[in-house]
């Protein structure tokens, strides 16, 4: 059985109608396509963006796993839709607590839902070769359950 390797990366893509997959490896000369893959689903499936037959999903994805011969479990996908936020913010440097508390705060600003029916997370985005600067940027994502 073959190991994955680092420098290897699946895309994942769950549409309205389809999903694609593909695997990239990334080598000295660049990024290359190494597998592509495409299957539909059933129209009511997924439903203004929102996974309605979570079964029907899943064995989509397996299916191209499968019929690729994908071994690589090391995913990137993305999230978007109307209760998807993700918003770039500049805060003072502070400790982890405290730095949990003010995105909490910050983030309520900006995310027109009840902040108790998000899922909330963040990521430091400033270099952490940088660390000596006073303010940090955040990446920080909100998606309504």
């Amino acid at each position: 059985m073959p190991t994955p390797k680092k420098n290897q990366l699946v895309g994942l893509d769950i549409g309205s109608h389809a999903i694609k997959l593909v695997e990239i490896e990334d080598t000295k000369k660049g990024r290359i396509l190494k597998n592509f893959g495409i299957i539909g689903l059933p129209q009511d499936a997924i439903v203004e963006g929102a996974i309605k037959e979570m079964e029907i999903v899943s064995s989509a994805i397996k299916t191209l796993y499968k019929n690729m011969k994908i071994k690589n479990k090391n995913v990137v996908t993305s999230i978007s839709g109307y209760s998807v936020i993700v918003k770039k913010i500049s805060i003072q440097k502070r400790g982890e607590a405290e730095l949990d508390a003010s995105i909490q705060d910050e983030a309520e600003q900006y995310i027109p839902f009840d902040i108790n029916d998000v899922n909330l997370d963040y990521e430091i985005l400033t270099p952490p070769g940088r660390r000596r600067l006073k303010r940090r940027e955040k990446g920080t994502r909100a998606i309504k359950a």
